[in-house]
């Protein structure tokens, strides 16, 4: 019992450290591991986005390339046939509409073919700046032609084994279940260990400080939420997987599609340009010029939807590496 009537200066000094079970700090490096983990899967997928994003802007060069020598081919017959035009015009036989027409039609087509070599020309800046601006002028665009399709049953474990989105969503239901434990180890007894010292009165006392910390019962409810974002995290990366196998095969019917339409096209036309011998035809007046332009308009037309057809496939392809690819 305490005297009322001492009185004096009383000083304190307490050294503690609170210590938690050993499995909670293990549980808690887990939980900093996957979050982690997460961060570099995010950062690998950010990267792959920007590969894709780069093959789709140089894919686009080398259409454009080839609609380019496409179109200057067109414009050497264009040229040809306003020659034509010019000697039936001037020898009574060409109407001067009709060789207006071939006037027309050969100016459109420079003009056309100026507008595309001046947006390679953008284009090749574009994809400079996204190559971190090294220069690409020297490149020889062309496709991957390399790149085969595999069957769907392959494309399908690669994505459930390396697609992002998936083994995003893999890690987070990992990190949620660590923390599940760590929080159930955030509920045991804390011990406590330190050092004491008091000075009152002229009298000294020290000793060795121990004890326990017994968490109050709030700490059962953040276990149960623990649990709670366990399971939302598992339907969640269920629900995603179901996602990306959706697309994936969406995505590889889209292929197979373009991959059989741009064969049947390759055979047809190709490299090589189906023969033309309409101007040939026309100047032995075996055709009438709107038969002549018919004709050409649909020949260019067949090899333009060709063009287009190659690079879908290759932009597809492009899309289907980035969704299975690490």
């Amino acid at each position: 019992m305490g005297n009322s009537e001492a009185f004096g200066d009383q000083k304190e000094f307490e050294v503690i450290q609170y210590f938690k079970f050993p499995g909670y700090y293990s549980s808690k490096g887990g939980v900093q591991k996957q979050e982690l983990v997460r961060k570099q899967i995010m950062v690998q997928k950010t990267r792959q986005e920007l590969l894709h994003n780069t093959r789709i802007a140089y894919f686009k060069i080398v259409w454009l390339e080839k609609k380019s020598k496409l179109l200057e081919a067109r414009s050497q017959k264009s040229e040809k046939l306003v020659n034509i035009m010019e000697s039936g015009f001037q020898s009574g036989e060409i109407s001067k509409p009709v060789y207006d027409r071939a006037r027309i039609l050969n100016i459109n087509l420079r003009n056309e073919l100026e507008q595309i070599l001046t947006n390679i020309e953008v284009q090749k800046d574009l994809l400079q700046q996204m190559n971190g601006d090294l220069q690409v002028g020297n490149i020889s665009f062309t496709y991957p032609y390399h790149w085969d399709l595999l069957d769907l049953d392959s494309v399908l474990v690669m994505a459930r084994n390396q697609n992002a989105d998936l083994r995003m969503a893999r890690a987070f239901v990992e990190e949620n279940e660590l923390n599940v434990k760590l929080e159930k180890m955030s509920s045991l007894p804390e011990l406590q260990a330190g050092y004491t010292s008091q000075a009152f009165l002229n009298q000294k006392l020290k000793g060795i400080h121990a004890g326990v910390t017994i968490p109050l019962w709030q700490n059962k409810n953040q276990v149960k939420q623990a649990k709670l974002e366990t399971e939302w995290s598992q339907v969640s990366a269920q629900q995603v997987e179901s996602i990306v196998r959706s697309e994936i095969i969406t995505l590889y019917n889209n292929l197979e599609t373009t991959f059989k339409n741009y064969l049947e096209l390759k055979e047809i036309l190709g490299e090589e340009q189906v023969s033309e011998n309409s101007l040939d035809l026309l100047q032995a007046g075996q055709i009438s010029f709107p038969e002549y332009l018919m004709e050409i308009q649909f020949i260019f037309d067949s090899q333009n939807k060709y063009l287009e057809i190659e690079k879908r496939y290759f932009d597809l392809m492009s899309e289907l590496i980035l969704k299975t690819a690490v």
